[in-house]
């Protein structure tokens, strides 16, 4: 047990040093978390193999504090101006990138379909560690807010994964020979972002109804957060298809913020500080699950694949925004924003191999680069290019 909280321990100090120290080079902190983690776990390794097991736990309840932020930062009348391009966003983009590395992967890699699919669908969903902390910046810089871009990139992130999943597990199934098909796994996306909508809202609406009878703000912060979490934990212990808990949850801060607006104000101070212990946790996870010795061999050829798929999504991204108001440097922007991969990837990568897939050894290294490659560019980019190209 003290091995595991001294672990902790050393990720969270060295996160916070280092990513202060990265911060004053100008670049994102979340860089210098990661990388330390990295550093601590591959290289040094002093971090305890139990702590990364209860990893999993503190990453998803750093996720769930910055996704109950986000929600809180979403107005009806933002919904209802972006809401056709959030939809394709959460589609498009994800869709043809996978279908890109697929193909790559069967031509270059020489990875047989069904193993050239699990990939594609690996690399192919967006971060919703980088992206939304981000976006929730944006928000409270009031950068975008007009045309409600960090709004319409969040709310189209929550479903992208989903897609990527749904299309990840189809191909895991094939393989193993479990599978219902990938109409049968793709008719699970719409289902389950409806479903998490539904919860979400009938835990805002609980949470709120109880909250006007207990007035302590340290309660309905934990009311609130501990409800989203409850319903997070539920997905991933289940292994629920049919519920989206990451859109549920930003519907719960949606649902507060516009119907229950003293609530929001009563729980923002409480997740804000929840959030600056969070972050730390996340990134410096994040970072432990990424070896970069594993990379070596295909570095080259792995890199070339990754920045096609990027062009490709790039194009999937301005193909979403069509028919929007939002001019060239605003489609620029939201196609930077949708470029970094961390989350998922560092989560899935590994799969396959312990699973016995032919291959697997490749798909993982393939994915540890597609992180290494597009998590800085991602995140500095969505830095250096937001008070550039967003209008306050």
């Amino acid at each position: 047990m003290l091995n595991i909280l001294v672990s902790f321990l050393i990720l969270f100090i060295g996160g916070v040093i280092v990513g202060k120290l990265v911060e004053k080079l100008h670049f994102p902190k979340l860089i210098g978390m990661i990388a330390f983690g990295c550093l601590a776990n591959v290289y040094l390794k002093i971090i305890d193999p139990v702590a990364l097991e209860f990893g999993g736990i503190l990453k998803n309840l750093a996720l769930v504090v910055v996704l109950l932020i986000a929600g809180l930062g979403i107005r009806k009348k933002q919904i209802k101006k972006v809401g056709r391009a959030a939809v394709l966003l959460s589609l498009i983009p994800v869709s043809v990138e996978g279908l890109a590395v697929m193909f790559l992967s069967i031509k270059v890699l020489g990875l047989p379909t069904i193993q050239a699919g699990i990939l594609g669908f690996i690399i192919a969903a967006v971060s919703p560690a980088v992206l939304v902390p981000a976006m929730v910046d944006l928000i409270k810089r009031g950068l975008g807010e007009k045309k409600a871009i960090p709004q319409m990139l969040l709310t189209g992130a929550s479903a992208d994964d989903s897609v990527a999943i749904a299309m990840f597990t189809s191909f895991m199934g094939m393989y193993l020979g479990t599978s219902g098909g990938i109409l049968k796994n793709l008719i699970t996306i719409p289902i389950s972002a409806a479903v998490g909508i539904v919860i979400g809202i009938l835990v805002a609406v609980m949470a709120g109804e109880i909250s006007k009878k207990i007035k302590s703000e340290i309660f309905q912060t934990i009311l609130v957060g501990g409800m989203a979490v409850g319903m997070r934990i539920i997905e991933t212990t289940y292994h629920l298809r049919y519920f989206n808990s990451l859109l549920g949850i930003m519907v719960i801060g949606y649902v507060i913020t516009n119907y229950y607006e003293w609530l929001g104000n009563n729980i923002m101070d409480g997740l804000g500080k929840a959030w600056s212990v969070g972050a730390v946790f996340l990134f410096t996870l994040v970072g432990t699950a990424i070896d970069p010795s594993l990379v070596g061999s295909i570095f080259y050829t792995g890199s070339m694949i990754v920045f096609i798929s990027l062009i490709v999504r790039s194009m999937g991204v301005l193909i979403a925004l069509i028919g929007t108001d939002l001019n060239l440097k605003e489609r620029l922007f939201c196609v930077i924003a949708y470029l970094p991969k961390a989350t998922v990837q560092s989560a899935k990568a590994g799969i396959p191999l312990q699973m016995g897939v032919v291959g697997g050894e490749l798909i993982q290294a393939m994915a540890i680069l597609s992180v290494i490659i597009t998590a800085p560019i991602g995140a500095i980019g969505i830095r250096l290019s937001a008070d550039k190209l967003l209008e306050k």
